[in-house]
């Protein structure tokens, strides 16, 4: 149906893999990635890196120009990967996405999603001087085990900060990362940046 499945080998054991479905938005055809999942002996190998890069190289091939894919707000590692790796933007921000989550390291928060755009032949967005940061906890985990007052406390803040930059047509293209705190890049231009050929 036009998507595409990749999977990454350990021998002859499946350590990886990624799962991407097309779409159309706006009459343009995109890809979105469904999952990307490693197994944890293999965490921090470069694994899902080289699996987003062989997406990339296919979507390429294909003459998809975008692939898109929702990620928490909240996990910092996910944040830094999507943005400031592999160089996506964000400039949609869902609250509450999915629902209430039971059974997962979210539960007791709501489902707050934003959806990376990473568009495959653009250069990457250099920030410049007008920039605003939006910190979030290095760690969210942590805090929830900590206090989940606190983390919903944080999730509620990070939400109306989103959303207010979102409207004042700002868009994150960048992340910043250390052990004690992680901040979001908006940049101006939301409405402007990144349109389809």
């Amino acid at each position: 149906m036009g998507g595409l499945v990749l999977g990454a080998f350990d021998g002859d054991r499946l350590v990886g893999f990624l799962a991407t479905m097309p779409g159309s938005r706006d009459g343009h055809p995109y890809w979105y990635s469904q999952m990307l999942a490693v197994v944890p002996d293999h965490w921090s190998s470069g694994i899902g890196s080289e699996l987003k890069l062989a997406q990339r190289e296919r979507a390429r091939a294909r003459g998809i120009q975008r692939i898109e894919w929702t990620f928490d707000p909240l996990r910092a590692r996910n944040a830094y990967f999507n943005v400031q790796k592999l160089g996506a933007i964000v400039r949609r921000y869902y609250p509450n996405h999915y629902g209430e989550i039971q059974g997962t390291p979210d539960e007791g928060l709501e489902s707050d999603r934003v959806v990376a755009e990473w568009w495959v032949d653009k250069p990457r967005v250099i920030p410049g001087q007008d920039i605003r940061r939006l910190f979030i906890p290095a760690d969210i985990q942590f805090l929830k085990r900590q206090s989940l007052p606190s983390a919903r406390d944080v999730q509620m803040r990070v939400r109306e900060q989103f959303l207010k930059n979102l409207q004042e047509d700002y868009f994150v293209a960048g992340f910043e990362r250390t052990d004690e705190w992680s901040a979001y890049l908006f940049l101006p231009g939301a409405s402007r940046v990144h349109q389809e050929d």
